[in-house]
């Protein structure tokens, strides 16, 4: 005896249905897009003094990725699935040491950006990005190189190594990550004021 024709179609129907939640259950969660920020409550750009440019910030090819990182082990990378970086990480490392020179030194201060060349500046400052994530200990870690020179200058007026750590991130809280790292980003605003 053959199987009525609707029977097939109500079995076809189900099956499909099966299989489309199934499909939908496996997707990985919506990405969420995280942007550098100045911690609430800093103070508001400053008014006069000298022009710095904030120059394209040199990254490290394990960070040149839109995912944030948490190194575990020591030495193991891990991107996060979910987790992203809403710009470019160089031009948002740049923008974000710009407003931190606004906030904390009498400077006007300016950053890399594809669109437009920069303006005239009295100081320029380069970085070298060499850590940027957290760890699987609770760390948040940043390290750079950065020089400043005159607008005219080849040779830098300062060079140095920075290094902020912060404990108590908790692994996987990826609006801490960057928090934290955006008010180590003010540190490093702080420290590079004082070099001009």
């Amino acid at each position: 005896m053959r199987p009525h024709l609707g029977s097939r179609l109500k079995l076809g129907t189900a099956l499909a249905l099966v299989f489309f939640l199934a499909a939908c259950a496996a997707r990985e969660p919506l990405p969420q897009f995280y942007l550098l920020t100045p911690p609430a409550g800093s103070h508001g750009r400053s008014r006069g003094g000298p022009s710095v440019y904030v120059q394209r910030v040199a990254i490290p090819a394990y960070l040149a990725r839109n995912s944030l990182v948490m190194v575990r082990a020591g030495n193991q990378v891990a991107y996060a699935g979910s987790a992203r970086w809403a710009e470019p990480l160089d031009q948002g490392v740049a923008r974000m040491v710009a407003e931190g020179l606004n906030r904390v030194a009498r400077v006007q201060a300016t950053s890399f950006t594809p669109a437009a060349p920069p303006g005239a500046y009295a100081y320029s400052v380069e970085i070298q990005l060499q850590r940027f994530e957290g760890t699987d200990t609770g760390q948040v870690i940043l390290a750079v190189r950065y020089q400043v020179f005159t607008a005219s200058g080849t040779e830098p007026t300062a060079s140095r190594s920075f290094e902020a750590r912060r404990t108590g991130w908790q692994p996987g809280d990826y609006a801490g990550l960057a928090r934290l790292l955006s008010e180590e980003l003010m540190d490093l605003s702080r420290t590079i004021a004082r070099s001009l």
